[in-house]
């Protein structure tokens, strides 16, 4: 049954804002240094393998919590809802692909594996791109007059789960680093009182810290 008042789902675009950066950034940072250090293609292929399991576990709690639902519920829409739906597996054979490509560099960096996966990944982005816009200007509408606030939120709670807790910090920096204070502001209301109250220790610190090792090499 329709909502009768549009839900808050301002969420999911602020989320899709870490996968439009992550591939791009990779595919970047591998270029810069297809052979580089053991220590540096272990920081990078660890990060690739998170920005790809991260995506893959989002697309999970969706097949799982927000398609079906919708198609049950707006039968009429049915056909365009199935059809975003339909491009998770086209996104899904992109990040095998990718994870393929990571696991051989990890295993032979040089000049040819690194050109192998930072192109996966360029072919990762041209995918998802259109994928994310979708999703944003034709299902998340649809789902803020259809679902419940707990509904929709179900959906945060199990792109979270499956995150190591020694990662939670990293992934949530992640997140908030391109958001403005507003958007910023709304994502940190979803945390425990004593965590938004440890913000810069659990927080701020280990992702400055990871993302200038990411960014300028170990």
């Amino acid at each position: 049954m329709p909502a009768s008042q549009p839900i808050d789902v301002r969420d999911m675009a602020i989320v899709h804002r870490t996968f439009r950066k992550a591939y791009d950034e990779s595919a970047r940072l591998v270029r810069a240094a297809p052979a580089p250090s053991p220590g540096r293609v272990t920081c990078l292929a660890d990060h690739i393998d998170f920005a790809i399991a991260a995506l893959h576990h989002h697309h999970e709690g969706e097949d799982e919590l927000l398609y079906p639902k919708l198609i049950e519920r707006v039968p009429e829409q049915a056909p365009m809802t199935e059809q975003v739906e339909h491009e998770h597996l086209l996104i899904k054979t992109a990040l095998e692909e990718a994870s393929a490509a990571c696991a051989a560099w990890r295993q032979r960096p040089s000049a040819a594996t690194g050109e192998a996966l930072a192109a996966s990944l360029d072919h990762l982005n041209s995918v998802v791109q259109p994928h994310l816009d979708d999703e944003e200007q034709k299902v998340v509408p649809l789902a803020a007059v259809t679902f419940t606030q707990q509904e929709w939120d179900l959906m945060g709670k199990h792109g979270a789960a499956w995150i190591p807790r020694n990662k939670r910090g990293i992934a949530f920096g992640m997140m908030l680093e391109p958001l403005g204070e507003a958007d910023r502001a709304f994502m940190m209301r979803s945390l425990p009182a004593p965590v938004r109250m440890l913000y810069p220790l659990l927080i701020e610190r280990p992702w400055n810290k990871y993302a200038a090792t990411l960014r300028t090499g170990t």
